[in-house]
């Protein structure tokens, strides 16, 4: 079994040291096992380190060089596949839409459950719970044959922290360690079921996590944008056969070293090429300190923000990170790395420098999501597909130069602020404060052109489109905005071309097969919106939005039973959210109902004051009050 558990920081854990911490399952397998002390992971990002963790090979090697816009090659070997051709039953759970099929890690497993479900109205990565999770994975181990192996991944401890109970409670004031505390509980639950369907002790456990959390330090609130050791060391813990017991082992790992240790442990043949090495000699202690040197970097800075990227190594003693402005710490005396001793020793700065050079030379950054031929022809006739080698921020993606992201770092705040805002529906303040922030990478240039259409500028949300395509072509939320900006113009026939040409990106956008029902809509055509809207419901991440509005169709229908049905499916917030408050509230006026009509926009109001569209369907009740 791999447990990756997602945004885990090694210093929250009870046995990395942290009094506080609730981690019993994890504490409990460092103490019938091996606890790596110094384990580094080579990109505080979810995809391009579990891509390492499965093939041995660091970003630069394996071509994943940040979320969403990459995928794992074909010709790549991965650690299921060479469990999988052994003979081994493979299975994996995964718990964010980060770790989708789509992007390439599902091979070689039999069974690659990405089922989120019903997802929050929210700005963040579409993901399930812990306990969703796990309920999954122990419905596969029921018939699981002895020879098996399963990854599960938890997704819990990443920012929004929102521990259920009782954690939240015995986590007081610490949130991210009450996510922590839940993931640690649901991870006991599956080793106590494993344990009972296997009773011989006889299954290997290895728990680590992708990469660490900030919380703060380096002006960073949580991950994505440094490479310091607050999100780049990770637990590593091994238990099982062949494993000492309450071993730690203190020299320096990677995450690359996961892959060959497992397969070493199984007795199975390595993986033909890769960066790590098996870690069985330093567990046996037969084995004297290697200087292992282990890769560390972020193309998020470039990608997501138009700021240079990191690109570093992290020894036993020093941290280098080729920035604008060059970064060294010596780690001993300066575990915090808050002293920058790049200026004092220019001689070191080149040896390392000279590591990272060796690494990245030749080896560019191209996002690589496949397009089919005839897609990718439609998308250039519509101006969607530019030149292979993107630039942001001046640079080709992923060489070092421009803004530096320490000097730029503060501006996550703004960030923070802007999303809050877009989130109250304060569109036209958002959309000031998005001008302070300079160059935007795609994921934000969409998130503008939302906020500029809650602003009611039309015009700057298609800039907002222009500018995420030339980014990345690939990813259909950009078509899924223009989608909006034609419909709130009242074109359909163009809206639903956009919608239309995001699902052939990716059928499973459900928010582009949503924007196809409202379009039905408007058109009086009810019953290819159902269907449309139904379409939404099959897929492995339902946005909300399909569900209320059938909902509201329910409503008008006179089925009430079936809207109830369909609106216990959606969170108490999402429901409450203006577009769902507006639409439904208008489906309730058409029943006849209108003080539930009124109770839903005025509760909705209460937390959206600033939403015009709550605002337009008040007015209209109001009018209906007025004597005719």
């Amino acid at each position: 079994m791999l447990v990756t558990i997602d945004t885990l920081r090694a210093d929250h854990v009870g046995c990395y040291g942290s009094a506080s911490a609730s981690t019993p399952t994890l504490d409990g397998l460092a103490r019938r096992g091996a606890r790596f002390e110094l384990a580094i992971s080579p990109a505080p990002l979810t995809l391009p380190s579990h891509a390492t963790l499965f093939t041995a090979l660091d970003p630069p090697e394996h071509g994943v060089r940040a979320n969403g816009a990459f995928r794992l090659d074909d010709d790549v070997a991965t650690l299921a596949e060479r469990f999988g051709g052994a003979g081994f039953a493979t299975a994996a759970f995964v718990s964010a839409f980060v770790l989708d099929r789509r992007f390439g890690l599902a091979r070689g497993f039999d069974a690659y459950d990405d089922t989120l479900g019903v997802q929050e109205e929210d700005i963040g990565v579409e993901s399930r719970r812990a306990g969703e999770t796990v309920d999954a994975a122990l419905a596969w181990l029921d018939s699981a044959p002895e020879r098996f192996f399963l990854w599960l991944h938890l997704y819990d401890p990443h920012a929004p922290y929102e521990p259920p109970e009782p954690h939240l409670s015995r986590q007081l004031g610490r949130p991210y360690d009450g996510e922590i505390a839940y993931a640690d509980a649901e991870l006991g639950r599956l080793l106590a079921a494993v344990d009972s369907r296997f009773p011989d002790g006889r299954t290997l456990v290895v728990v680590t996590s992708d990469h660490g959390e900030s919380l703060g330090e380096h002006g960073e609130p949580t991950h994505a944008f440094g490479v310091y050791d607050a999100t780049q060391r990770v637990p590593l813990i091994v238990a099982g056969p062949g494993v000492p017991s309450g071993r730690a082992v203190r020299e320096l790992v990677r995450l690359a070293d996961v892959a060959p240790t497992l397969l070493a442990l199984a007795e199975l043949p390595a993986l033909e090429s890769g960066s790590g090495a098996s870690l069985l000699p330093l567990l046996a202690g037969t084995q004297e300190p290697l200087p292992r040197v282990a890769w560390v970097e972020t193309l998020a800075t470039q990608l997501d923000l138009g700021w240079s990227p990191l690109l570093g190594v992290r020894t036993a003693a020093h941290k280098y990170v080729r920035a604008p402005r060059p970064e060294l710490y010596e780690l001993a005396s300066d575990p915090g790395e808050t002293r920058n001793l790049a200026p004092e020793q220019p001689e070191r700065v080149a040896e390392l420098d000279a590591l990272v050079e060796a690494r990245a030379a030749g080896q560019k950054a191209l996002p690589n999501l496949a397009v089919d031929g005839e897609t990718a022809e439609r998308l250039r006739a519509l101006g969607y597909l530019g030149g292979p080698e993107p630039a942001l921020g001046g640079q080709p993606l992923g060489v070092v130069g421009g803004l530096d992201p320490k000097d730029e770092i503060g501006k996550l705040e703004q960030l923070r602020e802007v999303m809050t805002l877009a989130k109250q529906r304060r569109g036209r303040e958002a959309l000031e404060r998005f001008g302070e922030l300079g160059p935007l990478g795609f994921e934000l240039e969409v998130l503008r052109g939302e906020v500029a259409l809650y602003a009611n500028e039309p015009e700057v949300a298609r800039s907002s489109v222009e500018r995420a395509r030339r980014l990345d072509a690939r990813r259909p939320s950009a078509l899924v905005l223009e989608g909006r900006i034609e419909e709130r113009a009242d074109r359909l026939e163009r809206a639903e071309a956009s919608f239309r040409e995001a699902l052939r990106l990716d059928p499973e956008a459900g928010a582009a097969w949503v924007g196809l029902g409202r379009i039905a809509e408007a058109r009086g055509d009810t019953e290819a919106a159902r269907a449309h809207y139904e379409q939404a419901r099959t897929l492995r991440s339902i946005v909300p939005e399909a569900l209320w509005r059938l909902a509201a169709l329910e409503i008008e229908s006179g089925a009430e039973e079936a809207a109830r049905a369909l609106l216990a499916q959606v969170s108490q917030s999402s429901a409450r959210s203006p577009d769902a408050a507006a639409r439904l509230a208008r489906a309730e006026r058409t029943a006849g109902r209108i003080d539930l009509a009124r109770l839903r926009i005025n509760g909705s109001l209460r937390d959206y004051p600033h939403a015009h569209e709550l605002h337009e369907v008040a007015a209209e009740l109001r009018a209906d009050e007025t004597p005719k």
